[in-house]
């Protein structure tokens, strides 16, 4: 079947920025069909071009399911992918990219089925870094996983899997393999038998058990040991066999873990710690044991303060901060399964989780509320906060309660669940009613609601949600406030609303039912909108029942098909050559006699063994072809899962355009209808005006006769006012003419004048010339004067320079005069005195 064969791509639908949005989806679904037609280069060129491209998109939104072009680009990729020859890697890229959106993770895990095409691309053979990548996608893709029974790839998975946990960890890298193969071992066998049969079937169970608590105890991954431990223990003793002091164990090594992961910003660790500890409070056989574990307390206390730090190095790190925005939505996750176990020793935190959720607002929003909802919520049936608790809750209310601007789709639903929660606590209604608006409310809910609408099967879960908390809010509020009373109204005539309490009314989801019932059954409902929400449920409940017989008419019809092709390939396995049939008919009868006569010793074990050997051949044969019929099953099944996701949202898009369409008709019909009644207004105000009209114009017609008699006598009067104007114009103008002739002479003796008065000027500049000449050449001199006597000041300055130098020489030279003299005066004394000595009688 060409689940993508359909060529309507709703672009009536769309606009501009829709078709430029999904544009390589488009055509990467075309390349793809050129690739399976033709299985050339240039296809496969293309492919790896746009998935690349795809796969460095910046907007998570083009993976949402919701969409046709969406169905279509991932049918096309589990197409191409399980081809041999097309792009794997490039797809594993994308795969990766898609898994970070949560409606297109759960589509790729539970609609598209791209395990089985990653678990053939696992192997020995490629490189460690490849390794790495297509374990980080199959850990987030098999995350739910639903196996129901012996898919062909597991016995395979397993044996790789499990080698790659058992290998000894030499190198970081093989510890990381290790890491992540226990992972996706972990999500591939919990809840799921057949992956835990064949997970026994490939390894010695104990030993895998010893090295399991090894880990535990001293490696890596205790939590996702523990759920493995958990798994395996409830396969082969059973779930009721779990002892408490079992879960005991298990929530001290998460306990433990998720404070280790705190300290070390690990987001996988804490990821795992809140899968478990959320797996160990939904199951209701082991929900009574967590509740009973008493030490909770004091590691939680130390986590609040870890995490505290994590939100001020969140605000102010630079380098990484998806990685500390990760840790903290863990974080708050793991805490929100906590304290929704509403158990009594936690509430003494609920103050400082209430603050934390503050802090931790400012960057991860939507946590941090859902966090604090599970806080408020808790004293629903009380109707009053502990005073500790309401007074940081007031310090930090307003900023809570602004709607959230950014990407309101995502985080609006949270917020919908806080203003909901606050608004069961007498203190805090008049908070709600006086921070949030009816307008902002609603704008919030359709903001949702849109977002919703096209995330495939978690946005329906997502918007019955949404609708329930904001009618409910509604409904709370209604009776305070005739705004909110307004509001309820629109909220209950708006069509995508009713549908969805239609939906949440008629679903499986018993908690679900009584919610909508509640509301329904609430004294402030309007009875009309009931009978609308019923009737609209019988009509939604009568198309679901059709839509339901013709799928499960299409998928018996392939299951016969397949049924058939695996009875023809088992008779055809039991076949066997006519001697051989002979042989084994004679053996047989041989076997029957012997028994008979008690011979069974007499029987050769040769030909037992060749009976064995026969019999083993067939059922190895007939496994072959149960193995091969069952692929070729599940990826019939599969592309029926394709097809029936494609049909699902165009069907969705087609109910939204009829519903846009019967929008528009009510509308234009109402415009129609209020044009004709303007248009009735128009034609009596139309005769009105054309018979005052008419009354008008016999008045301005004998007003024209009047204005005309007076007109002429005023133009008579105006003749004879201009003759003797007239008149007096060429008495003046003959005057002027006088008066200009004295002018003209006045004006030539005053020319004379000024020609004498230009020559003096002339004159004047000239002398005035000759003066800026002089003073120029004065200028000259005294600028030459002053080089002359700078230059002699210079000389001056140098020769008394050199005259006290030659002073200091002069006295330097008569010291020295004088030194020599005194030297002169005592050689002598002493030559005297030596010469008196000598001349003495001896």
């Amino acid at each position: 079947m060409e689940v993508d064969g359909v060529e309507n791509w709703n672009s009536g639908n769309g606009n501009a920025a829709d078709a430029a949005k999904f544009a390589n989806l488009k055509a990467f679904v075309n390349a793809a069909r050129e690739f399976e037609a033709t299985h050339s280069e240039n296809a496969i060129n293309l492919m790896t071009r746009y998935l690349g491209l795809i796969a460095s998109s910046c907007d998570l939104s083009i993976f949402s399911p919701g969409r046709s072009e969406v169905c279509a680009f991932f049918s096309s990729l589990w197409r191409v992918m399980s081809d041999g020859r097309g792009p794997h890697w490039a797809g594993v890229a994308v795969l990766a990219r898609a898994a970070l959106e949560p409606s297109a993770r759960h589509a790729l895990t539970h609609t598209y089925k791209f395990m089985p095409i990653l678990a053939r691309l696992l192997c020995n053979v490629i490189s460690n870094d490849k390794k790495v990548k297509l374990l980080s996608v199959m850990q987030d893709i098999s995350y739910g996983i639903k196996i129901s029974w012996q898919e062909s790839y597991l016995s395979g998975l397993m044996k790789q899997l499990t080698d790659w946990i058992l290998q000894p960890m030499t190198e970081p890298q093989h510890r990381t393999i290790g890491h992540k193969s226990l992972t996706v071992l972990v999500n591939v066998c919990y809840a799921n038998l057949p992956a835990i049969y064949a997970l026994m079937r490939t390894v010695d169970t104990k030993e895998f058990v010893v090295h399991l608590i090894n880990l535990k105890d001293g490696g890596y991954g205790g939590v996702e040991v523990c759920r493995l431990l958990l798994c395996l223990s409830g396969a082969t003793r059973g779930a009721a066999a779990t002892r408490q002091a079992d879960v005991h164990s298990y929530l001290c090594c998460t306990m433990r873990t998720f404070r280790n992961a705190i300290i070390d910003r690990d987001a996988t660790q804490l990821l795992h710690a809140y899968t478990f500890i959320n797996d160990l409070c939904s199951d209701p056989n082991l929900r009574n044991y967590v509740l009973t574990y008493p030490n909770f307390n004091g590691p939680l206390q130390d986590a609040i303060k870890d995490t505290e730090g994590v939100c001020v190095t969140a605000a102010d790190d630079t380098a990484e901060p998806e990685t500390a925005v990760s840790c903290l939505q863990n974080i708050l996750k793991f805490l929100t399964v906590l304290v929704s176990l509403e158990l009594y020793s936690v509430r003494a935190q609920h103050g400082a989780l209430a603050a934390l959720c503050m802090k931790a607002s400012r960057l991860c929003l939507p946590n941090a509320l859902e966090l604090f909802a599970a806080i408020v919520t808790q004293y629903r049936d009380e109707g009053r906060l502990p005073p500790s608790l309401l007074a940081v809750i007031n310090e930090g209310l307003p900023a809570l309660l602004v709607p959230p601007a950014l990407e309101p789709g995502k985080v609006g639903l949270q917020w919908l669940v806080v203003v909901g929660a606050l608004c069961e606590c007498c203190e805090t209604q008049q908070s709600v009613l006086k921070e949030v608006t009816p307008d902002s409310f609603e704008d919030t809910l359709y903001s949702v609601l849109h977002h919703t609408s096209q995330s495939g099967t978690i946005g329906v879960e997502s918007g019955q949600h949404a609708v329930v908390v904001a009618c409910r809010t509604a409904l709370v509020l209604a009776p305070l406030d005739q705004r909110w009373e307004a509001a309820l109204c629109r909220l209950l005539a708006h069509h995508q609303v009713r549908k969805l309490l239609c939906a949440g009314l008629s679903s499986n989801n018993t908690q679900r039912r009584k919610q909508v019932l509640q509301l329904v059954k609430h004294h402030y409902f309007p009875v009309d909108q009931m009978n609308q929400v019923f009737g609209e449920g019988a009509t939604s409940l009568s198309c679901m029942s059709e839509g339901v017989s013709c799928v499960s008419g299409g998928v018996s019809g392939g299951v016969s098909v397949g049924v058939s092709r695996e009875e023809g390939e088992a008779a055809w396995a039991q076949r066997l050559s006519p001697a051989q049939e002979h042989a084994i008919d004679a053996l047989v009868d041989k076997l029957n006699d012997a028994l008979r006569n008690d011979k069974m010793c007499d029987v050769a074990t040769s030909s037992v063994m060749e009976l064995y050997g026969y019999k083993m051949s067939c059922l190895e044969q007939r496994l072959h072809s149960h193995t091969v019929a069952l692929q070729g099953a599940t990826e019939h099944m599969a592309s029926l899962q394709h097809a029936l996701a494609l049909l699902q949202a165009t069907n969705s898009s087609q109910q939204d355009v009829l519903y846009t369409t019967q929008m528009q008709n009510e509308k234009h019909k109402k415009s129609i209808e209020d044009l004709h009644k303007q248009l009735e207004d128009a034609e009596t105000t139309l005769r009105g005006f054309r018979a005052k009209l008419a009354a008008e114009r016999l008045d301005k017609e004998h007003v024209k006769d009047n204005i005309k008699k007076e007109c002429k006598a005023e133009i008579a009067k105006m003749e004879a006012e201009m003759r003797r104007r007239e008149k007096e114009a060429e008495e003046r103008l003959q005057q002027a003419d006088v008066e200009y002739k004295a002018l003209q002479k006045k004006l030539e003796q005053q020319c004379h004048k000024n020609s004498e008065l230009a020559n003096v000027l002339s004159k004047f500049e000239e002398r005035v010339r000759q003066r800026e000449r002089r003073l120029e050449d004065a200028a000259a001199a005294e600028t030459a004067l002053r080089k002359d006597l700078e230059h002699r000041d210079t000389v001056i300055k140098q020769l008394e320079k050199s005259v006290v130098e030659r002073e200091a020489r002069l006295c330097q030279v008569t010291a020295q005069l004088e030194e020599m003299r005194r030297v002169q005066e005592m050689v002598a004394k002493l030559m005297a005195k030596t010469a008196h000595t000598n001349n003495a009688p001896s």
